[in-house]
């Protein structure tokens, strides 16, 4: 039986769905707004869809995983199989999540005029990294994204006070819950983020 296509990045869906209104109220409050502007509402909500469409492709997505995918493409290539199946790999989701990586090689293994050599030179050396890279949580590091994402598109732009760091996490935790990430281990332990996301927390707290 010959081996399915692997997904490409048009096979991901994103379905926005209206955020509740209890969490609009949250992230209202957390802004110091009477309610969310329609538009606002909207934007949030695709922020969100978009995560949520993350979130699946991220499960089991690690460095390992990403050097097998770069492995098996780099054999291939080296056995004379220099098709639009390595294309169509590196245009998986799961090398979607690792952005360098899909925008460092698909254009050149997608591109004729690029000798084989060149091709597996930049496969392998990216390969290299991949390999040298600590295994990371995916799940979080998209969590990491949404909350920056939210404090730079949303905090920054409409919090009446961005000088309020008070309200300023209790709009993180509600950006989080909305998305359906899970808060109590960040309200108990909020170091963590807080230490990721705390550069970017500063400057979006800065008074015009």
């Amino acid at each position: 039986m010959p081996r399915s296509s692997p997904l490409t990045r048009s096979a991901v869906e994103i379905n926005i769905a209206p955020i509740p209104g209890i969490a609009q109220h949250q992230i209202a409050e957390a802004l110091g707004l009477g309610a969310l502007p329609d538009y606002l509402a909207i934007h949030i909500a695709c922020m969100i869809a978009s995560h949520r469409a993350s979130r699946k492709l991220a499960k089991g997505h690690t460095p390992a995983k990403v050097a097998a995918g770069l492995r098996r493409i780099e054999s291939r290539l080296r056995r004379g199989h220099d098709g639009p199946e390595m294309t169509r790999e590196l245009t998986d989701p799961h090398f979607g999540i690792d952005g360098e990586t899909f925008m460092r090689l698909a254009l050149i293994v997608a591109n004729p005029d690029v000798p084989r050599d060149r091709k597996l030179a930049e496969i392998e050396t990216r390969r290299r990294e991949v390999e040298g890279m600590a295994e990371t949580d995916a799940r979080y590091a998209l969590r990491v994204v949404l909350v920056g994402q939210a404090l730079a598109l949303i905090w920054y732009v409409f919090a009446v006070d961005r000088g309020d760091t008070v309200r300023q996490w209790q709009f993180v935790l509600a950006i989080l819950e909305a998305a359906g990430e899970g808060t109590e281990g960040v309200r108990k332990n909020p170091e963590r983020l807080k230490r990721d996301v705390g550069r970017l927390m500063e400057l979006t707290a800065r008074p015009t």
